[in-house]
Formats: structure tokens, C-alpha cells, sequence
């Protein structure tokens, strides 16, 4: 059969990120794991109502509301969970910070341990699962983390799976990366990409390659709308701060996931700084 994908959209109304199961003829493999209890034991439910088994599990990026549900899907790493070592040592790295970030606003939905990737692979390195293959792009830098990656389902090139590489009809998490090194690589990444049928994104619905463009003229409008609201500065006072999100919300008035504007604004302001000419 040619494989079926079916999305999972979290149903937590702040962050609502997205995860995947690709069902193959026999067997199934999930794609991010969701960030709260009730999300990832539903996602799990969903699985277990194709009626066929979960044989792998691929990251594409540490950020805990992509790897946190691990826990419930494989909680003694009985099987694959894939990811490269930058995923797992970023995740590593970052667990008890999140930890203390996150867990109080999340209460009881918040996963207090994360399970790690047991396989590790490397840029361009090949997995079967399910009789499917799914090869690794390593991202490095450049995206809404410092490690990033997207999984490419071969099979009839029917998928790419982007993460948090692209936001969909969502604004941007931008706090934890370089806008600059982000838009150099969709730049970098966008013919191979576009070879695809379909890019699931990490937030937001499936899209085809117009999504790349739709991400990189988000980001530099960010950019312009921070340098516009600080007067050419990129020095955020309170006042400055809100008139670049009405600037943003007004740009993009039907985006989701609107805390991000305001939470990532520092992140932004701080890079346009450091590139501001001496």
C-alpha cells in the first residue's frame, strides 16, 4: 500500500504543535511525540486504532512540545526513537531548564522526564522502518533551535517532515535561534524540499513547497517590524515591544500561536544588534 499519514493536532490551545503517524501496509512509525500527558496517550490511542504496531519513532528537533510525549508513546525505549546526536544532546542539555520554565504553567499535564533517542543517526543516513525508508537532513543551526532536522519518507518522495523549520499559518518561535542562519538555510534546503509532495510542518497544516517562501518572508518581515517599532535600533522599550506586535498581528491577523511574537522579540532584537554596522 502506499503509506497514509495521518496528523495529530494537539489539542493544549497555547502551543498545539503537531505530530504524525505514517502507516505503512503492516506497521506504523511516529514522527514527534506531542508535549502533554492527554496529547501523547491520545496520540498513542490513535495509533493503536489502525490496529497495527508502532515500530519506530523520529525526532526532528528537541524542543520539549516534539519530544516530550516520548514518555508515553515509548516509555522504556522499546522501540527505535531516532534522532541525531545534536537532537539528543540539545535535549540533554535543555531538560531540567524546560523543566523549570514550563512545568508550572502546565501543571499536571507537564511530562516531568523525558525518554531520549536510543538510535542515533547522521546527516543523509537512510532508516527503514515498516518496510518504508526515511533519510535524515541535518539542519545544525539555523531553525528555531540550534539543532534541527527534517525526515524525508523516500517512498515515492511522499512527505518531508520539517519540525519547527517551518511555522504554517502560525507565527514563529524564534527565541531559541538565529533568524539569520534560519533564512540561509531555507534558502540552502529549498530545492530539495520542493522535490517533495508534501511538508508537514511542526505547527500549522500540511502545505506543499509555497511554505518555504511563506517562512522566509516571515522571518524577514519580523526583522523589518522589529527594526520599524525601535526606530532602526532593535532596542525593545515597552513601548517599542507592543508596537511590533501590533505590527505583526496586523501583518499576519488570522496567525496562531501568538504568544510566540512577544516571547521571541528579545531573541530577535538581540541578533539584530549584533549585525548592526560598528
Amino acid at each position: 500500500m502506499t503509506p497514509r499519514i495521518h496528523p495529530y493536532v494537539s489539542k493544549e490551545p497555547m502551543v498545539r504543535p503537531n505530530a504524525f503517524i505514517v502507516e505503512a501496509e503492516n506497521e506504523l512509525v511516529i514522527v514527534d511525540t506531542t508535549l502533554t500527558v492527554s496529547d501523547s496517550k491520545a496520540l498513542k490511542e490513535m495509533a493503536a486504532g489502525l490496529h497495527k504496531p508502532i515500530v519506530g519513532i523520529l525526532l526532528t528537533h528537541g524542543h520539549p512540545d516534539h519530544v516530550a510525549g516520548t514518555a508515553n508513546i515509548a516509555p522504556e525505549g522499546e522501540v527505535p526513537i531516532c534522532a541525531l546526536r545534536s537532537v539528543h544532546d540539545l535535549m540533554k542539555a535543555s531538560e531540567q531548564a524546560k523543566h523549570e520554565q514550563w512545568s508550572a504553567m502546565f501543571k499536571e499535564e507537564w511530562i516531568p522526564k523525558w525518554v531520549y533517542p536510543n538510535r542515533i543517526v547522521k546527516d543523509g543516513d537512510t532508516v527503514h522502518l515498516a518496510g518504508l525508508e526515511f533519510t535524515v537532513v541535518d539542519l545544525g543551526a539555523g531553525g528555531d533551535s540550534d539543532a534541527n532536522s527534517i525526515w524525508l519518507l523516500e517512498n515515492n518522495t511522499l512527505a518531508a517532515f520539517v519540525g519547527d523549520f517551518i511555522f504554517n499559518d502560525h507565527h514563529t518561535y524564534m527565541a531559541d535561534g538565529s533568524v539569520l542562519r534560519w533564512i540561509a538555510n531555507l534558502e540552502r534546503f529549498e530545492p530539495l524540499m520542493s522535490k517533495y509532495k508534501t511538508i508537514y510542518v511542526g505547527h500549522g497544516p500540511a502545505s506543499d513547497s509555497s511554505a518555504i517562501a511563506g517562512q522566509k518572508d516571515y522571518l524577514a518581515a519580523a526583522c523589518a517590524h522589529a527594526l520599524e517599532a525601535t526606530g532602526g535600533t532593535a532596542v525593545f522599550t515597552e513601548g517599542s515591544r507592543k508596537k511590533y506586535e501590533e505590527l505583526m498581528f496586523a501583518r499576519y491577523p488570522d496567525y496562531g500561536f501568538t504568544f510566540t511574537v512577544a516571547f521571541s522579540a528579545d531573541a530577535l532584537a538581540k541578533e539584530l544588534v549584533g549585525v548592526a554596522p560598528v
